[in-house]
């Protein structure tokens, strides 16, 4: 009897043994910050008061590429005039009185090629209410922090996969959606167009929602100051990149910035080296364009940290900043955060200094 208890508590050791190894697997493979965000974690807690906003927003979707591709092509003039009524933000008033512009409207609606990506865009989003649900509990935590924010409107488009034109537009307070941005990486147009890897790899649909914050909302809140010095750059950037944690408190850290594990892990490891490179270098007060190109622009990696590097680190970086600043001044509101127009403030009360890994 007592070997057998023995043998029964040398089992229960090795299990608990191998599940807290699993455990610790699990959580070092997971992405972290390099400091807790506790705002956001205080605000999950506040479920009742989010719902209570929630209720009191009311998303307007407006699909402009359903009415454009409806028109009767017989009766360009006609149906012009009526989307310009409908649809001034996209459409002209006096649009139906220009020749050349109904002759382009025209092509573009014939074109075959953009006549499958509508279709395929209608094929993946028939229905935007998962869509709408989402915004709506993102702009619910977005008042909760800035109660005088008035909610955008959003439109749909499709615009033929141009890379001229941008995946989120802003124009007053309307949001404007190019869903041909966002059929998946794998889209066979984006291969025959040759857009890059490291852009498709951001077309996902589940990017819609962060990318109205990324790309435009996040803009709204923000002091009107142009930038100057990368680290004007890095934390205008990193301020963003914050306010978007906030309002989406429930989705992984990586995907805020927009980066997969590797990339993440990477920026992580390496952020000493980075920040190490940028004093070195007397970098973070340089007006040159070349370092806000290499670290704060779109692109496959950040020069000069190799292929390996995410890109846009000097925007990791700047949110690293604005985290710690936040932490260590817990007085300080997202809103006043925003509105604070003096970046070595921010730098300095934060105490950033990142430590080497092991």
């Amino acid at each position: 009897m007592k070997k057998k208890s023995i043998i029964i508590l040398i089992i229960s050791v090795v299990v608990i043994l191998l599940s807290a190894f699993f455990v610790i697997r699990y959580l070092h493979h997971q992405p972290k910050s390099n400091g807790p965000n506790t705002r956001k974690m205080e605000v999950i807690e506040k479920k009742d008061e989010i719902e209570a906003l929630r209720q009191n927003i009311h998303i307007s979707l407006k699909r402009y590429e359903e009415a454009v591709f409806a028109i009767d092509t017989t009766k360009m003039q006609e149906e012009v005039k009526r989307l310009g009524k409908e649809y001034p933000v996209f459409i002209a008033p006096d649009a139906w009185q220009n020749p050349s512009l109904l002759r382009q409207l025209k092509a573009f609606l014939k074109d075959p090629y953009i006549r499958e990506i509508y279709r395929d865009v209608m094929n993946r989003y028939r229905d935007l209410s998962p869509l709408k649900s989402e915004l709506q509990t993102a702009l619910s935590y977005y008042k909760y922090y800035f109660p005088e924010a008035k909610i955008p409107e959003f439109f749909t488009v499709v615009g033929g996969i141009d890379p001229g034109n941008p995946f989120i537009n802003t124009y007053n307070n309307m949001v404007i959606i190019n869903l041909d941005w966002y059929l998946g990486k794998d889209y066979k147009y984006y291969q025959d167009y040759r857009i890059p890897q490291f852009i498709r790899e951001q077309c996902e649909p589940e990017n819609i929602a962060l990318d109205c914050f990324r790309r435009s909302i996040s803009y709204n809140p923000l002091v009107q100051k142009t930038p100057i010095t990368l680290l004007d750059y890095m934390i205008m950037e990193g301020k963003r990149i914050y306010l978007t944690e906030l309002v989406f408190p429930e989705i992984p850290v990586a995907h805020i910035i927009g980066y997969n594990n590797t990339q993440w892990a990477w920026a992580e490891k390496y952020q000493p080296d980075v920040w190490n490179y940028l004093i070195e270098n007397n970098l973070l007060f340089s007006k040159d364009n070349d370092p806000i190109r290499r670290l704060i622009d779109e692109a496959p990696f950040s020069n000069p940290f190799g292929n390996d590097s995410p890109g846009r680190i000097g925007i990791f970086v700047g949110w690293m900043i604005v985290t710690q600043y936040m932490e260590k001044n817990p007085e300080i509101t997202p809103k006043q955060l925003m509105q604070e127009a003096n970046s070595q403030t921010i730098l300095n009360k934060s105490g950033y200094k990142p430590l080497k890994q092991n």
